[in-house]
């Protein structure tokens, strides 16, 4: 027993001494290699990592502007104008200055294809001509394969300063090209993004075009003057990186080793270039490596568990964008097209009626004009809310676009869907008020009932037209089929 016992100690000392000497070995060759190490790390993860979060930014930023140029593109006001002659040029102009306005943007304009006319929120900027190497871009865009495209180029209508802009199709409800809408966005902002991005990651970052001009530096002085072709030091590995697509390089620079992380942006035609000299990358980085070493473990786990929980977040709002209309909360129209066809199946099968409902706001351009947008926007939220509590438990409302809604009644013959639309009228007739105005929100509802085969582009047809009779037998009324 007494052998058995002076083993066991003997055995724990040998694993404790085991241990310690080999976390002592691994620690000291751990500092003898920390320098190689840190360099890999450098090349391999963290500066394509900053790149990634750059490039992500600045697709992020994109994002919201090419939204708006595409909800112009879609705005009945606008595509209704434009099929209707362009009469009145004032009105797009107050309808650019809206948007510019209410969004915040540098600039606003759309492009006819109709008369080559040129809107911008100041007005009539110029007539484009297919001569006109500076129009080229506009006449291009019509065999575009892309609903949209980002442009580069110097803005006439801002003295010629250097501009991003969105340019997105205008078609009309049979897919006739119209023209281009869009916004513009400044590039010497840019400038204040690079500024961050380098007091963020404490590395050099700029943007170069294809030929390696320097398009975008938290220096501005060096903005279209500096080429990397010229430039010391960068100039051996500049043509690998204009014509590559994405990578990593080095370069020797005045205090050593230079880290290069290239990246080409589609969206913008620029190199996105991430500098880091070695000397200042191996002090911060073995500082880090340290200070990881014991705590990277349970930060690493929080991040999965973050992670884990904002990702389901963002599917579940991802979801509820692509079916749900953000301003009413009503389905979307994509979505309402897929319900449609699920309900009609269903009536087909279980032969019963079903009717549909269109309606718009009475004078809504009224509304929005003379008492603003967030007034439209409010009426839209009340009459979304009408239409909600008018609807049965099977039935369907969609916002159709602007201020146009439809709506799907399962198990329903047109006698009843009258009534449930003359309920809508005068819910929204009573219960509606805007501020300062004496007039009353009023609905125009065409009423139609499915027949078997009836695809929705014909039932939505049929119940536009009565929804017309509606308005110009007087307004605020329901016209239902025979």
């Amino acid at each position: 027993m007494r052998l058995s016992i002076n083993s066991g100690n003997r055995l724990i000392l040998t694993l404790g001494a085991i241990l310690v000497a080999g976390f002592l070995a691994v620690n000291l060759y751990s500092l003898r290699v920390s320098s190689d190490a840190l360099r890999e790390l450098l090349v391999r993860n963290t500066l394509p990592l900053t790149s990634n979060n750059i490039y992500s930014d600045i697709q992020e930023s994109l994002l919201r502007p090419i939204y708006i140029a595409s909800l112009m593109a879609h705005d009945t006001f606008l595509i209704d104008w434009m099929t209707s002659g362009e009469q009145d040029p004032e009105q797009v102009q107050r309808y650019l200055q809206a948007i510019q306005q209410r969004y915040d943007v540098f600039s606003a304009f759309v492009v006819s294809d109709l008369s080559h006319r040129y809107y911008h929120f100041d007005g009539i900027l110029k007539t484009v001509t297919p001569t006109s190497l500076k129009d080229q871009w506009f006449f291009s865009m019509r065999s575009h394969p892309s609903a949209y495209r980002v442009d580069i180029d110097t803005n006439e209508a801002a003295k010629h300063r250097l501009t991003i802009f969105i340019n997105h199709k205008i078609q009309d409800q049979d897919g006739r090209y119209l023209g281009i809408t869009g916004l513009g966005l400044e590039v010497a902002t840019m400038s204040s993004l690079i500024a961050s991005y380098k007091e963020r990651y404490d590395r050099d970052i700029f943007f170069v075009n294809r030929l390696g001009l320097v398009q975008s530096h938290v220096e501005e002085a060096l903005i279209g003057t500096v080429n990397i072709y010229q430039r010391e030091g960068i100039r051996a590995v500049a043509e690998q990186i204009l014509s590559g697509e994405e990578g990593s390089l080095r370069y020797s620079g005045e205090q050593g080793p230079v880290f290069v992380r290239y990246r080409y942006i589609p969206e913008l035609d620029w190199v996105l270039i991430v500098e880091q000299p070695e000397h200042s990358a191996l002090a911060s980085l073995r500082t880090a490596f340290y200070r990881n070493l014991a705590v990277g473990a349970g930060i690493t786990l929080i991040v999965l568990l973050i992670s884990a929980v904002s990702v389901r977040r963002f599917q579940r709002r991802l979801e509820r964008l692509a079916t749900t209309d953000k301003l009413s909360g009503l389905h979307n129209r994509q979505n309402f097209e897929t319900l449609y066809k699920q309900a009609t199946a269903h009536a087909e099968r279980q032969q019963r009626p079903l009717s549909l409902l269109m309606f718009d706001i009475d004078r809504f351009k009224h509304i929005n004009d003379q008492h603003g947008h967030l007034a439209g926007d409010r009426v839209i939220e009340q009459i979304a809310s009408i239409a909600q509590a008018r609807r049965r438990g099977t039935d369907v409302v969609a916002r159709w676009g602007g201020d146009e809604f439809v709506m799907l009644l399962s198990d329903c013959p047109i006698t009843e869907a009258e009534r449930l639309a003359e309920g809508l009228c005068r819910d929204a007739r009573e219960s509606i008020e805007v501020p300062n105005c004496n007039r009353p929100v009023t609905l125009s509802i065409g009423v139609v009932p499915y027949q078997q085969g009836d695809s929705l582009d014909e039932l939505l047809a049929h119940a536009d037209t009565l929804l017309y009779q509606a308005k110009a037998a007087g307004r605020d009324q329901v016209v239902a089929a025979a």
